[in-house]
């Protein structure tokens, strides 16, 4: 049996590190638009500028003024009070945990801090997968056991990793 999350780490072992920080953010894009209808509308459009401002910065290899912006936006509409306790809004948190794959250091940079650890762009892609497997069980149809609609969305999200990952990236071995 394939088991596609097991391929997606296989796969992304071969990628260079900035193409995975790309991969990453198109990952949480493919989950962003899945609960499109649950985020709240300056999120979601915070969320998008954000990951548009991380894939030029780690083109460009440089916390760009653009990224520092749309990241001051994001936390904005995003942050939320809970106790006494600060919390990203529901797809800001996942967000910012892509972009962190490629830009987190160069974050850390411009805002003066010490250079700290970031996620692997395949922790952020289990961390969707999870995501879309709790999205899921909420959505299930009530004839549907909550655990097997998560499995099977997660499953699911799997391998839309693992295609756009063979989608988007080119033979190893050259041309055919």
């Amino acid at each position: 049996m394939i088991v596609p999350s097991r391929l997606l780490g296989d796969l992304l072992e071969q990628i260079d590190q900035k193409r995975a920080a790309h991969l990453a953010l198109d990952f949480a894009r493919h989950v962003l638009d899945l609960e499109r209808d649950e985020i709240e509308e300056p999120v979601s459009v915070a969320c998008l500028e954000y990951m548009d401002a991380a894939h030029e910065a780690i083109g460009l290899e440089s916390a760009v003024p653009r990224l520092l912006e749309a990241e001051e936006r994001l936390r904005a509409v995003a942050l939320r009070r809970a106790g006494n306790r600060f919390l990203l809004a529901e797809g800001a948190d996942f967000t910012m945990d892509a972009a962190r794959v490629g830009a987190g250091a160069m974050l850390d940079r411009a805002h003066g801090r010490g250079p700290s650890s970031h996620p692997s762009c395949l922790s952020v892609a289990r961390q969707l997968q999870a995501e879309a497997g709790r999205w899921a069980a909420r959505h299930r149809d009530d004839d549907v056991d909550e655990r097997t609609a998560a499995r099977r969305a997660r499953w699911e999200e799997a391998r839309w990793q693992v295609r756009h990952v063979i989608a988007s990236e080119p033979n190893p071995h050259g041309d055919a």
